[in-house]
């Protein structure tokens, strides 16, 4: 099976990463899974711990997909965090910064007296080259992205992301024409931001309705061109 890029498919995601070639990736922008409830409650469902340990997997597939000095932008959960740093370990993946995404609105669970309100958003870069630095200028933020209203449009995803702040993140870390992986796509902010940016997006999710969620999406914005990643220039 050939990867076209600019087009989501209904994959399971290690077997996905494994059909890319070597150092064929500039940028990961990614949410994987990370609780143990597939509902998004306070239980513990077990039949989603093979979801959650597949970052152990996708971890190393990422230090051989993404090119030296280039950056993998992973949210997570800071309750399970220890296991990220886990599956970096034998990469050449870097640990470079941490950032967080501050959910002012929505719904939290309490743990030890707090609300749980703050995502961490963990940034490691490839090997221990000179870094990647963009060709166009850049703002400087805080480090911290506030979350203060729900998202003007829900596509049904229990964990959407803000498209604002995923099309932040690609522009710091990439210039146009780069391209952008997702394995974990959800409802496809990834693959929405990286066509409103002019920037190519490889992605996949094991959810038929998230796939059909991100393709409506895309639609939304306009046809995007697909074509086989082997013929994708390199850079």
């Amino acid at each position: 099976m050939e990867i076209e890029i600019n087009k989501a498919y209904e994959m399971d995601c290690v077997e996905f990463l494994e059909k890319l070639p070597d150092e064929s990736v500039d940028l990961v922008v990614t949410d994987p899974p990370y609780k143990l409830s597939q509902r998004y409650g306070t239980s513990v469902d077990a039949d989603n711990v093979m979801a959650v340990s597949s970052i152990m997997v996708s971890m190393r597939q990422f230090s051989r997909v993404l090119k030296k000095g280039r950056f993998a932008v992973i949210f997570y959960d800071k309750r399970i965090l220890p296991l990220l740093f886990q599956a970096v370990k034998y990469t050449d993946l870097r640990y470079d910064d941490q950032i967080f995404l501050y959910r002012r609105w929505g719904n939290a669970h309490k743990r030890n007296g707090w609300m749980c309100c703050t995502d961490p958003v963990i940034i490691f870069k490839k090997g221990d080259e000179k870094p990647f630095r963009p060709d166009h200028k850049i703002k400087t933020n805080h480090d911290t992205y506030i979350k203060s209203s729900p998202e003007k449009k829900s596509y049904g995803h229990p964990a959407q992301k803000p498209l604002n702040i995923v099309e932040d993140l690609i522009n710091q870390f990439s210039n146009e024409g780069d391209l952008v992986c997702d394995p974990y796509l959800g409802s496809g902010t990834t693959a929405v931001a990286s066509t409103l940016l002019k920037r190519n997006w490889v992605g996949c999710d094991n959810s038929k309705e998230f796939i059909s969620i991100s393709n409506n999406r895309l639609s939304e914005i306009g046809e995007t061109q697909t074509k086989s990643l082997l013929d994708f220039p390199e850079t």
